[in-house]
């Protein structure tokens, strides 16, 4: 566990480190308290075991998926994933009007390789969503059309699904030579394909939906 992950456990600890006494002195504190008052610390501790136990869990479950891939996968530096996201805007194409969102990354973090291509990649099918959207209120028939085919194309060449039951650090044994991301086999990438049909079909509800919840800023 890291020092900053110590460091978040005791933050969210109500109660103060212990101070040391003596062995004999704390017996005789203890056998000189009434006894309601004794029956009622230990119930007292193992809600603060409790609590603390919890909060590890959450924090555990919260920095799965990095410590998978860190531990598993090609792990890379920021500068790596920095360079593949400014990479893979050269092999990308965004819609009229729209621009690369920033990455930021903390210095001393870590990701799979391929994870910069990746998250641009998702950038450009955020940004067409919203294109087709925009067109779809505006009646720009073309534009509409144009926005399908781009998306459709990211599905085609840049969007894997992960077999059924791969971990989360999956790799394709031969990933693809274009800026790439991969799915969970969990429904969600039918679900995708699912909102450009019906959008094509006149029906942009769900399509307006995934705009709005994974626009950046």
């Amino acid at each position: 566990m890291s020092d900053t992950t110590l460091t978040r456990l005791r933050r969210s600890n109500p109660e103060p480190l212990a101070p040391t006494v003596d062995g004999m002195d704390l017996f005789a504190e203890i056998t000189a308290l009434p006894r309601e008052v004794e029956a009622r610390r230990p119930k007292r501790r193992r809600r603060l075991v409790l609590a603390v136990a919890v909060v590890l869990t959450a924090l555990l479950a919260s920095t799965a998926y990095a410590v998978s891939n860190w531990v598993f996968s090609d792990a890379v530096g920021p500068d790596v994933t920095m360079a593949e996201y400014l990479t893979a805007q050269h092999e990308l194409t965004l819609p009229p009007g729209y621009s690369w969102p920033t990455f930021h990354m903390q210095k001393n973090s870590v990701t799979g390789r391929g994870a910069g291509g990746g998250h641009a990649v998702l950038a450009a099918q955020n940004a067409w969503e919203c294109y087709w959207v925009s067109a779809i209120r505006t009646g720009d028939t073309a534009a509409a059309q144009r926005a399908h085919r781009e998306l459709q194309s990211l599905l085609d060449h840049n969007i894997l699904e992960a077999p059924a039951g791969a971990p989360e650090d999956w790799l394709p044994a031969n990933p693809p030579k274009v800026p790439w991301v991969a799915f969970a086999h969990d429904g969600g990438l039918q679900w995708i394909r699912r909102n450009y049909e019906l959008a094509a079909a006149g029906h942009p509800r769900r399509l307006e939906q995934s705009c709005r919840a994974n626009s950046v800023g």
